[in-house]
């Protein structure tokens, strides 16, 4: 656990985001400005400017975090791992993904688990950290379950409750977290995200498991404000 008193602690778990298909170059730029201002653990921006933060976060020791197949998540195996092959190319550090829910839904859970192992061994090969966003929002309790063990028993680092976006996307609850920690087992660990905007969430959120948030309230939660309640 985080010192929660400590902001360097606090900051060095989080990541920082903005994938909104709107960003634009000068807003990008000023969001890595951010970054660098309060020492994210990693900037999480669209795959397009992956090769610009790149080169603005070079030498800061601030990672470079995307997204594959974000938000819909059913392009076939191979267009995400094409996908994957291309985003590598650019730099990434590391990247989060929604695995296919309807694939584990219908009750192909032997086909939910080889994307994620697929995947998996091409990012690890360029030592790429993967993080999978499991969206609980589709998911009952059984599946929760499920889509964790599988997750972590198909290699990924860091499994996520939601990523907060859309249909399946839900904010994280302390619930969900425990969920998360109890079906896994180390190396794998868990990221948070979905309306976690202050430092109160955050310290929830972490006291049930997780160890790293995603969040577009990166400043206000190490300000001790409260981010919009309608973002990320």
């Amino acid at each position: 656990m985080i010192d929660f008193n400590d902001k360097k602690q606090v900051a060095k778990a989080i990541q920082y985001t903005n994938v909104n298909p709107n960003l634009t170059r000068e807003g990008l730029l000023k969001h890595l400005d951010v970054c660098m201002k309060y020492d994210f653990q990693a900037a999480m921006i669209a795959p397009c400017y992956v090769s610009l933060a790149k080169d603005v976060l070079k030498g800061t020791g601030i990672q470079v975090a995307s997204t594959l197949n974000f938000p819909q998540a059913n392009d076939t195996l191979d267009m995400k791992l094409a996908a994957l092959k291309e985003m590598i190319k650019t730099g990434v550090d590391q990247f989060d993904f929604p695995p296919n829910p309807g694939l584990l839904i219908g009750g192909e859970e032997k086909a939910y688990f080889e994307e994620m192992k697929q995947i998996v061994e091409v990012a690890h090969a360029s030592g790429v950290i993967v993080k999978s966003m499991l969206e609980f929002g589709f998911l009952n309790e059984e599946q929760k379950k499920k889509a964790a063990q599988l997750a972590c028993e198909a290699g990924i680092d860091w499994v996520k409750q939601s990523s907060g976006w859309g249909v399946g996307g839900c904010a994280a609850t302390v619930e969900d977290v425990k969920i998360l920690k109890e079906n896994i087992s180390l190396p794998c660990r868990v990221k948070v995200s979905g309306k976690v905007n202050s430092l109160e969430k955050m310290k929830m959120m972490f006291e049930a498991g997780a160890e790293l948030v995603g969040t577009s309230s990166g400043p206000e939660i190490i300000e001790g404000l409260i981010g919009d309640p309608n973002a990320y």
